[in-house]
Formats: structure tokens, C-alpha cells, sequence
């Protein structure tokens, strides 16, 4: 995927310590410690799929050797072991775009990558209320579940406040009040 990594501009951040390619850093985008509007661009790709076990098959092994070994082909993980429920996906992508929001430079760039296999774009995009939505891109369709692929940019908005007006996933209360 990567054309230039090693650039003194880029931080390529996980938190996933079994990856075959390992991060520049280990960074929980939920808490990066990284310094109050220090960003200008995010490129955003959570995981799209909850509730798998981990290394029970080829999307759900870090390890690409491991991967080969037990599956016979090397593995694109995206983490789908790593959240149990779909509420639990959601909550770590709105927390996380919260902490996008404060370390983003006025008028800062989110590009999420999003698969609809099994949560809508839609319903992502509704954790990032406050956000200028500024192109939805759809990328070709691959292999025999065809799963609608998009590359969005979403814009910092410099009077949004991304908590404001964002209702929990059961819509009774704020997520910030839980």
C-alpha cells in the first residue's frame, strides 16, 4: 500500500503489536498523545468487521508468515477480532474521531476507508457529526461478496463540535454521558 513510508512527515501508527509490516509507533487512535492541533491529514482504516476469533482464519491472523502457514496465502487483517459487538466497532470509531478532531489543524483532513460489510457507510458517518463531508469515493468491488468499498474525506470543521448532538447507538442517551 505504502509508496513512501519512510518520510519525515508520515507516522504510520497501530496498536497492533503481531503485524508482519510493524507501525512507525504503537498508537491507539482513541488516545494518541499526540500534541493539540499538530495534524493536517489522517488516513483512517478501523476495522469493518466485529466478533471474529483471532489467527481462525486468513482475515483474522496479524501475522502474514503465520498466515501462509496455516492458510496458504498471505493475510490483509483488518482486525475484526479485536471487537466483540457491533456497538463496541462503533464506540472505538466515534472515540476515535473525537481525538482526530483535537489533534487535526483548523480545516484538517480525515481520509476513512470503509467496507459495508456488515455496518452502512451511513451509519459510520453519523459518529462524525461536525465534520465537513467532502467526497465519498467508491472503490471497485473485489472478489465473490462483492462488499462496497469507499474512500471518504471528511474536513475538519472549524465551528463543529463533533460531540455535540451525537446520540449512543441505542439513541436513549449520549455517548458521552455513558
Amino acid at each position: 500500500m505504502w509508496i513512501t513510508k519512510d518520510h519525515p512527515f508520515i507516522l504510520f501508527g497501530d496498536i497492533e503489536p503481531e503485524l508482519s509490516v510493524k507501525p512507525d509507533d504503537f498508537i491507539d487512535s482513541r488516545d494518541t498523545g499526540l500534541p493539540d492541533e499538530s495534524k493536517y491529514l489522517i488516513i483512517f482504516d478501523p476495522p469493518h468487521e466485529f466478533n471474529y476469533q483471532r489467527n481462525k482464519g486468513w482475515v483474522s491472523t496479524p501475522n502474514q508468515e503465520l498466515a501462509i502457514e496455516k492458510w496458504g496465502s498471505k493475510s490483509t487483517y483488518y482486525g475484526p477480532d479485536i471487537y466483540k459487538t457491533k456497538t463496541e466497532l462503533l464506540e472505538y470509531i466515534y472515540q476515535s474521531q473525537k481525538e482526530f478532531n483535537r489533534i487535526l489543524m483548523p480545516s484538517g483532513v480525515v481520509f476513512l476507508k470503509w467496507a459495508e460489510r456488515r455496518i452502512p457507510l451511513n451509519e459510520v458517518l453519523e459518529l462524525f457529526r461536525g465534520w465537513q463531508l467532502m467526497m465519498k469515493i467508491p472503490v471497485y468491488k473485489k472478489g465473490p461478496e462483492k462488499t462496497d468499498t469507499y474512500w471518504v474525506l471528511l474536513m475538519k470543521h472549524p465551528e463543529g463540535d463533533p460531540q455535540l448532538e451525537l446520540t449512543s447507538f441505542s439513541k436513549s442517551k449520549r455517548i458521552d454521558q455513558e
